[in-house]
C-alpha cells in the first residue's frame, strides 16, 4: 500500500475533522447533562428534547469518524516505525495517558456522580480509597471518556499483524475485492456491509457499556472504521470513491439520521431500542450502521475537497485537540 499524495496535504482535511469531531465530542457531552432519553454521568433536574436531539444527530458516527482518522495516522506511524518502535509509541501516546488520566482525572467525576447520587456524602479525600471498590457503574473504578484510548490501543496492537500484511501485498484479495465493489455509483455505501451485520449480531448480545472485555457491539463498529482509515490513507481506491460518491452519500446521511431524529423526538428511541432480532431491531440497526459510514464517507469527502489548506485553527486543533479531549469531560462534570 502507497500513499497516494502528499503526506503534508493529506495531514490538514484529517487534522480539520478530527479537531471538528472532537469539538462535536464537547458539544455532545454538554447535551447530554439535559438529554430526556439517556441517564449520563450527571444529568439536570430539567431536560430539554431539542438539546438531546444534538446527541441523537452524533451518536452513529462521531467516535467512529475519530477512530477512522486514528486508522489513517497508523499507516503513517507504521511507515515511519519499525513494530517495537510502533508498538512503543503506541504506549507512551495511548495507554500511558489512559492510565494517568484514569487515576487523575477520573476520580473527581465518579465522586461528583455519587454525590450528586446521594450515595456518598463525605469529602473527597475520604472518597479516593473507595474508588477501587469495584468496577463502574456498580462500583467506581472506571477510565469514563478515557475508554476510547484503552479500545484504539488494543485495536492498534490486535491489528499490527493485519496492516504489515496489507503493507507488504497491497491489501491483497481481500481489498481488490473491495475496490471493485465501490466504483459502481453508490456502491461504497457496500463497505457498510461489516457494520450492518456486526451491529444487528452482537447489540442483542452485547450492549454498549464502553468496557474492553466486553463491549463486543462497540469493539466491531469502532475497529472496522480503524482498518477503513488505514485504507484510506494507504491506497488510491478508497479515496477516489469517496471524492466520487460523497454528494450522493451525503443526502442519504441526512435523510437516515432525520429518521433517526424523528424517532428521538417522539420517544422512540434510543431509550426503547425494539427487542433484540426482531424485525424493527432489524431496521434500527441496519439505518444506524448505514448512517455511521455514510457520514464517514460524506464528511472525508469534504475534507478532502475542502479542507487541504492548512491554516492556523488547524494548526491549534492539532496542538491542543489531545489535551481538550482528555480535560473536557471532567471539567463538564464539575460544571454541571
Amino acid at each position: 500500500m502507497r500513499s497516494t499524495r502528499d503526506r503534508d496535504q493529506r495531514a490538514h482535511y484529517v487534522d480539520a475533522l478530527r479537531g471538528g469531531a472532537i469539538a462535536l465530542v464537547f458539544l455532545v457531552h454538554v447535551a447530554e447533562v439535559f438529554n430526556p432519553w439517556d441517564e449520563w454521568h450527571i444529568s439536570n433536574g430539567e431536560r430539554s428534547r431539542a438539546i438531546g436531539e444534538i446527541a441523537a444527530l452524533a451518536a452513529p458516527w462521531v467516535m467512529p469518524l475519530v477512530m477512522l482518522l486514528a486508522g489513517f495516522g497508523a499507516w503513517h506511524s507504521l511507515r515511519d516505525r519499525d513494530n517495537a518502535g510502533y508498538l512503543r509509541e503506541r504506549v507512551l501516546r495511548l495507554a500511558l495517558p489512559a492510565t494517568v488520566g484514569a487515576l487523575l482525572l477520573v476520580p473527581p467525576q465518579v465522586y461528583l456522580e455519587r454525590r450528586l447520587d446521594g450515595q456518598f456524602d463525605r469529602s473527597f479525600i475520604a472518597f479516593l480509597p473507595h474508588f477501587f471498590d469495584g468496577i463502574y457503574p456498580h462500583g467506581n473504578l472506571s477510565w469514563h471518556h478515557l475508554w476510547f484510548l484503552a479500545h484504539l490501543f488494543a485495536y492498534s496492537v490486535v491489528a499490527l499483524p493485519l496492516f504489515r500484511l496489507w503493507q507488504r501485498n497491497a491489501g491483497g484479495r481481500s481489498l481488490q475485492w473491495a475496490a471493485r465493489l465501490s466504483v459502481a455509483p453508490g456502491g461504497i455505501l457496500w463497505l457498510s456491509i461489516p457494520l450492518i451485520l456486526e451491529r444487528n449480531v452482537l447489540w442483542g448480545l452485547f450492549p454498549e457499556h464502553h468496557m474492553l472485555t466486553s463491549d463486543w457491539s462497540n469493539h466491531a463498529l469502532l475497529f472496522v472504521a480503524y482498518l477503513y482509515g488505514f485504507v484510506l490513507a494507504g491506497s488510491q481506491w478508497l479515496g477516489r470513491s469517496i471524492d466520487t460518491q460523497w454528494r450522493r452519500v451525503l443526502v442519504f446521511a441526512i435523510a437516515g439520521t432525520s429518521c433517526l431524529m424523528i424517532g428521538a423526538w417522539n420517544g422512540f428511541l434510543p431509550g426503547r431500542v425494539p427487542p433484540p432480532y426482531s424485525l424493527l431491531y432489524l431496521a434500527f440497526w441496519t439505518l444506524y450502521a448505514v448512517c455511521a459510514w455514510a457520514w464517514m464517507v460524506a464528511l472525508v469527502g469534504i475534507g478532502r475537497r475542502w479542507l487541504q489548506t492548512d491554516s492556523a485553527l488547524i494548526r491549534y486543533g492539532r496542538r491542543a485537540g489531545y489535551l481538550f479531549y482528555m480535560l473536557h469531560q471532567p471539567i463538564i462534570v464539575g460544571v454541571g
